[in-house]
């Protein structure tokens, strides 16, 4: 079925990206594929083919239910939940082999509990939290946890980790301070396999945190930390956003458009309209800032966005109905970033990849 709206995956760009990204780590530190948000807009169970064919030893996954998705699709892989799971659900952590993050007593022994009852064991890592502030073990505690934790059968503590709030900031010192904390508890835990703590930001600036593996979202997916400034490696944007012109419009000079007439015509023009809208994912903050592209020229956004359409003014240009449009990506030499959509929005980069609706079709190549 022909759509108008759609994002276009190159998933040889995904691979393409891991490739770099092993470059600047290790040969012995793991690669963990962050696919959480449906791979951050881009399609999991596609994009997670794309990281083992890569060689990413490790997936990670918000919830159980993201989780699911990827063994039933077949993916073998380890998968990491990177945050507790409801002790109501263990029975499902335990069948499909997943490896449950745990930072309370009460989320280990229920895990523990299920695996026994099952005669099977189970692999968790610790979360401690550093300075991040959200979940996870305060490192005064962790010992304590570790020691009551050993103490549970068939329990297999394989990791720990930790998370970094400000590792964009590269020049800051919050990083080295959390990861300071991290280390202190770390160095009395040398039986556990796998110690993490750097995100995509903290692979790319802090090559002393890498550790035993590397947790990689953004930059897997053709993205830089810190909104693009600093581009030391060669990555390739993953994701295109991509409609059609449906209708033409010549209006007179003084026409309001769209919701709330936030747009009035200057002078005679032609005004297209695209089948896409911020249940797509295009932002409402888009809205008389944004551009497109069509035939290799940028076109202005105007007037309010809609559910499901936007209007672009597209002055004198000869365009038909049907011609391509990227909302996302290059056509000859101009391109639109993610980035400038996110600056366009004051937002960040994940937001706008991430807000890519579910009605969106994906179509990989």
């Amino acid at each position: 079925m022909q759509v108008n709206t759609y994002a276009e995956i190159d998933l040889e760009a995904v691979k393409h990206n891991i490739s770099e990204i092993k470059k600047i780590i290790p040969s012995t530190t793991y690669f963990m594929a962050v696919v959480k948000a449906n791979a951050y807009g881009h399609g999991v169970v596609a994009v997670s083919r794309a990281a083992m064919e890569a060689k990413a030893n490790y997936l990670a996954v918000a919830n159980l239910k993201e989780a699911l998705e990827l063994r039933e699709a077949g993916t073998q892989l380890p998968i990491l939940i990177l945050t507790e799971s409801p002790t109501s659900v263990m029975d499902e952590i335990v069948h499909h082999r997943l490896t449950q993050t745990v930072y309370s007593f009460a989320e280990a022994k229920a895990l523990s509990d299920e695996s026994l009852r099952r005669e099977k064991k189970s692999s968790i890592h610790i979360k401690i939290d550093t300075g991040m502030g959200r979940v996870g073990v305060a490192p005064s505690e962790a010992i304590a946890l570790y020691n009551k934790i050993s103490s549970l059968p068939n329990l297999m503590i394989e990791g720990i980790f930790t998370h970094f709030a400000k590792a964009e900031e590269h020049a800051d010192s919050y990083t080295a301070q959390q990861f300071d904390k991290f280390k202190s508890v770390i160095s009395r835990l040398d039986k556990i396999t796998l110690k993490h703590a750097a995100n995509s930001a903290a692979t790319l600036f802090h090559p002393n945190t890498h550790l035993d593996m590397v947790r990689v979202g953004l930059m897997m997916y053709g993205l830089y930390p810190a909104g693009g400034m600093h581009r030391s490696i060669s990555l390739r944007p993953a994701l295109s956003f991509k409609t059609r012109v449906v209708y033409l419009k010549r209006i007179p000079a003084g026409s309001s458009l769209s919701y709330g007439g936030t747009h009035v015509t200057s002078k005679e023009t032609t005004i297209a309209t695209l089948p896409v809208g911020y249940a797509d994912g295009y932002s409402r903050g888009l809205g008389n800032k944004g551009q497109v592209l069509i035939k290799g020229k940028r076109y202005p956004v105007v007037g309010a966005v809609s559910m499901d359409m936007i209007l672009v003014d597209i002055g004198n240009s000869k365009i038909d109905i049907g011609e391509e449009v990227a909302i996302i990506g290059t056509q000859g030499l101009e391109s639109i970033t993610v980035d400038e959509l996110a600056r366009l929005d004051s937002t960040i980069s994940y937001e706008i990849i991430c807000g890519i609706g579910k009605r969106v079709p994906r179509v990989y190549r």
